[in-house]
């Protein structure tokens, strides 16, 4: 099976319920159902705010390094379809 990835945080999406939901209720196959509602994003942030955002849900949440957070945030947010305009 591919597993896609959302194109806006990078989170795996494999379970139907995982991703996004557009405007007509369809599914949304190139965002994950944290960052695409209702057929638009549902955090208006930049890059830098948005990997400060995933930094501190990897640490709290997962229990992740802050520097490796960073590091991980930093190198693959920027290559995500969401973000290549924001650089």
């Amino acid at each position: 099976m591919d597993i896609k990835i959302c194109q806006s945080c990078g989170m795996p999406m494999e379970e139907a319920e995982d991703f996004g939901v557009n405007a007509d209720g369809s599914e949304n196959r190139e965002y994950c159902r944290y960052c695409w509602q209702e057929g638009k994003f549902t955090v208006d942030a930049d890059l830098p705010e948005f990997i400060d955002m995933q930094v501190k849900i990897a640490v709290e949440k997962m229990g992740m390094d802050e520097v490796e957070a960073r590091a991980v945030a930093e190198t693959t947010l920027p290559d995500l379809n969401r973000w290549r305009q924001d650089i």
